[in-house]
């Protein structure tokens, strides 16, 4: 999910290809199934009223497929998110492997595949549209000139926004904000980079290893904890 072309419409036109095809399965096993029963010389048409008044009975004992089918046409109206999109529903988060009106269906980074009915879908987080954003905090030692650290931070991060390489998954110039917070052992850096779609892991990733070398470059420490041993001391041994 981090690397190609993410937009609306692409994301839009899979979802949609997503929804019709299983609605086009569904419609071509009922017409099947209508063609076969009528080949075997059954009378469809009145299979059909009794399906109707069958169908009535049942669907109040199928309340919650239809308020799936409901929900699941208003994500896709109103283009909530769908296929290739990463989402959390709830505690769960992960790339829409697949949608249809029923049901959304979340891969997460370690492959586990979550199905959610789309009646239980009522909150949703979209990390992946229109835009993205990394946040990066990174921590320096007291010690340092907090002054030259800040003008460290602006030239690194103006070389990895004019690097060929990056350039493209960039929407706007990042930001060094300055001090974010006074830890207990080190003051800690806030850089923002919005990104396109799904671009945000990997350029917080690649700014990280820059920053990271940077840093020993010019001498500044990133602190880590210490930790001092102490064994008491020595035995001395007096003579009687």
């Amino acid at each position: 999910p981090e690397t190609g072309e993410h937009t609306r419409e692409a994301v839009r036109r899979k979802t949609l290809r997503a929804v019709a095809e299983s609605a086009l399965r569904v419609g071509i096993l009922v017409l099947g199934g209508l063609f076969f029963l009528s080949n075997l010389g059954l009378n469809v048409t009145a299979l059909l009223a009794g399906a109707g008044v069958a169908g009535l009975a049942v669907s109040f004992a199928a309340q919650n497929l239809i308020r799936d089918f409901i929900n699941g046409f208003f994500i896709l109206l109103e283009d909530q998110y769908g296929v290739g999109d990463i989402v959390q529903i709830g505690n769960v988060g992960g790339q829409v492997e697949r949608f249809t009106l029923r049901i959304t269906v979340l891969r997460d980074l370690e492959g586990r595949v979550h199905f959610f009915p789309n009646s239980e879908v009522r909150q949703v987080t979209v990390l992946t549209q229109e835009w993205s954003r990394a946040v990066v905090d990174v921590g320096v030692a007291y010690k340092e000139d907090i002054d030259r650290v800040l003008e460290v931070f602006r030239d690194e991060v103006a070389r990895f926004h004019q690097d060929p390489e990056w350039r493209e998954r960039f929407t706007e110039p990042p930001e060094v904000l300055g001090v974010q917070a006074l830890g207990d052992s080190s003051v800690v850096i806030r850089v923002l980079f919005n990104t396109k779609p799904a671009q945000q892991w990997a350029v917080a990733r690649e700014f990280r290893r820059r920053i990271k070398k940077r840093l020993d470059q010019e001498g500044i420490e990133i602190p880590f904890p210490h930790q001092k041993l102490y064994f008491g001391e020595p035995l001395r041994l007096e003579r009687v």
